[in-house]
């Protein structure tokens, strides 16, 4: 438990099942406020019925990290009925896998304006309430595709590798007003997103092949390691891309 995390308040991105639902339950069991955003609201209340079932409070708002717009209002309402911003979880994502000469422009607009413009976007607008606070925790979720190539995902690998610089650069920025800015690269995680991966017995034997500790990942691996990179013991850690992905990037 991180008890510093108790009545922090948190807008995760994308949280309404998987990884980001993952992270904002571990949060919540820290003694966080969570504010749950995603595209469909009435997912995220569920979520936030957990929440409550923790003990905690929670906030379910809808987001499409897409529109500026939408950004802007979740802050507006998480000030309202929180008074302040600590952390901020940039998970929201999309992925997509086909031939870089085949793929329709509309999908490579969307691919990056989730996964990369969005990242940007939530944290341009999360960044003066936490310079007033000269105290705040961004993690963004990136991904071992950041650092390697994955079939058939030139765009996501492309964003990925942009949430990875600008974690960095931000913290040399931002380093000054004690906000740390850092990423987890997941490796491959058992979620909605790869389930049709998984699926097939011959690509997950494959995918098992390059992961030296055996397994594929869970939800829960990931949210681990952002609960440690918003709590206080990573104070002095920023600008770091957290891999956890059973040894993948090792072999």
């Amino acid at each position: 438990m991180y008890k510093d995390l108790k009545n922090k308040v948190a807008i995760v991105t994308g949280a309404r099942r998987g990884i980001g639902k993952a992270i904002a339950l571990n949060l919540a069991k820290n003694g966080a406020k969570v504010v749950v955003t995603d595209i469909d609201q009435n997912d995220c209340e569920e979520v936030v019925k957990e929440i409550e079932g923790l003990g905690e409070e929670g906030l379910a708002l809808k987001l499409d990290v897409a529109n500026e717009e939408e950004i802007k209002k979740v802050i507006q309402l998480t000030k309202k009925k929180f008074g302040r911003i600590d952390i901020l979880v940039n998970n929201a994502g999309i992925f997509i896998q086909e031939e870089l000469e085949n793929m329709d422009t509309s999908k490579i607009d969307k691919l990056l304006s989730v996964d990369l413009r969005g990242v940007i976007l939530c944290i341009k607008n999360v960044i003066p309430e936490m310079k007033k606070q000269k105290y705040g925790k961004i993690v963004n979720i990136a991904s071992i595709a950041g650092f390697v190539g994955f079939d058939l995902s030139s765009i996501y690998c492309a964003a990925k590798g942009g949430v990875v610089n600008i974690t960095r650069e931000l913290a040399l920025d931002l380093g000054k007003y004690k906000i740390n800015v850092n990423a987890v690269a997941p490796g491959v995680i058992d979620t909605d997103m790869t389930k049709d991966l998984l699926a097939d017995e011959n690509i997950k034997t494959a995918l098992l092949s390059k992961i030296p500790y055996g397994r594929i990942g869970e939800p829960d691996d990931i949210a681990n390691a952002v609960a440690f990179l918003a709590s206080n013991e990573s104070e002095y850690i920023t600008g770091h891309t957290m891999v956890v992905d059973g040894g993948w990037l090792t072999s």
